[in-house]
């Protein structure tokens, strides 16, 4: 029997607390909430079982000032929030934000609706920041980093179910608390069914295929879906997704151990790789090894990069390593020594 997705989403939900360790805990779940049918669902889900799992709940809204009508769309949220009787937020990003024309305001807009959140999170010592990605955004998300990018095994774990928050601001002091996603397994069918006959707002810039994640939402998502009937690539791709997070996550405890190994005892900011090292590993080995070093914060927690570069700066590291004349290079925000007798890494 197929279960609902009230089901799916306790399920879900009791998954996270167990992995954020708030089982059997009080705790606090702020919802980042557009008004949108996907962030209404999830708030309207976790108000149902806020007292089966004994948390509180609170929502918040970010007005990015690209429309005039974010304003309404601010109170139809406070609204919906008020018979709810869950306190609400609301966000809004500087008037001259998108007056800068630099290139991937996308991203950009991203960082900015993060750090106001994450402000909001620290100064209500809220536990959870809850997103409302659903499994169509997980299908996405890995589409686009296969075809778009070109991706590795930590490219293919695609979204997360639980991230700590320093995974998203490279500059985050606040790594107390967890962004979750416990709409993952919850496909768009389904919520739009479950929000059938409630309102909700319609972003209709989410229709602009301009934008690359609309073109797959509504141009190559459709299409696989009219040339793979009744196969359920959605369900096999999050699968993918999970499995290849998991092994992931196994290598980036590995490799964390290596570069701990590493750290010199007298300046624990240093790293320093043998020469005899070096020539004990194939490059793969190595291409790996930067790629985790980059994004790990186990041996510097300061640095706190959180991506890996690209495979052609990854290649370049690896060609500096192996050579064995005197020389220094940086890649942000490692500085690299070279000499005879091995390589040193620093900040």
């Amino acid at each position: 029997m197929e279960k609902t997705i009230r089901e799916k989403f306790k399920e879900s939900f009791r998954r996270i607390i167990s992995g954020t360790g708030f089982e059997g805990k009080h705790f606090s779940v702020l919802v980042a909430c557009s008004g949108g049918a996907d962030s209404l669902a999830m708030l309207i889900l976790l108000n149902e079982i806020k007292d089966l799992f004994d948390f509180s709940l609170s929502a918040a809204y970010v007005d990015h000032k690209l429309r005039a009508e974010s304003s309404d769309e601010a109170k139809f949220v406070d609204k919906i929030c008020q018979d709810l009787e869950i306190t609400c937020f609301s966000l809004q990003f500087e008037d001259d934000f998108w007056q800068n024309e630099e290139k991937n305001v996308e991203e950009r807009a991203r960082i900015k609706r993060y750090e106001l959140l994450f402000n909001l999170v620290k100064s209500n010592n809220f536990n959870m920041l809850a997103t409302a990605h659903h499994l169509d955004d997980q299908v996405e998300t890995v589409l686009m980093r296969i075809l778009d990018r070109g991706t590795g095994l930590k490219g293919l774990g695609g979204i997360k179910s639980i991230n700590p928050s320093c995974d998203f601001l490279s500059n985050s002091e606040n790594n107390d608390f967890f962004v979750v996603r416990p709409m993952l397994e919850i496909s768009k069918n389904e919520i739009s069914t479950f929000m059938q006959g409630r309102q909700f707002l319609s972003d209709p810039s989410n229709y602009y295929t301009k934008y690359r994640r609309n073109y797959y939402r509504h141009k190559i998502i459709p299409s696989l879906d009219a040339l793979l009937p009744g196969i359920p690539y959605k369900e096999n791709i999050a699968r993918l997704a999970e499995n290849a997070a998991r092994e992931s996550e196994i290598l980036r405890e590995m490799m964390d151990s290596f570069w701990r190994d590493l750290v010199t005892k007298n300046v624990t900011t240093e790293i320093v790789i043998p020469r005899n090292l070096i020539k004990s590993h194939c490059c793969d080995f190595w291409l790996t090894a930067f790629s985790y070093l980059f994004s790990s914060t186990a041996v510097f927690d300061s640095a706190q990069f959180h991506r890996s570069p690209s495979t052609k700066t990854l290649k370049d590291i690896v060609d500096f390593i192996f050579k064995t004349d005197p020389g220094n290079t940086d890649y942000n925000p490692f500085v690299f020594e070279r000499t005879r007798d091995g390589v040193k890494i620093h900040q």
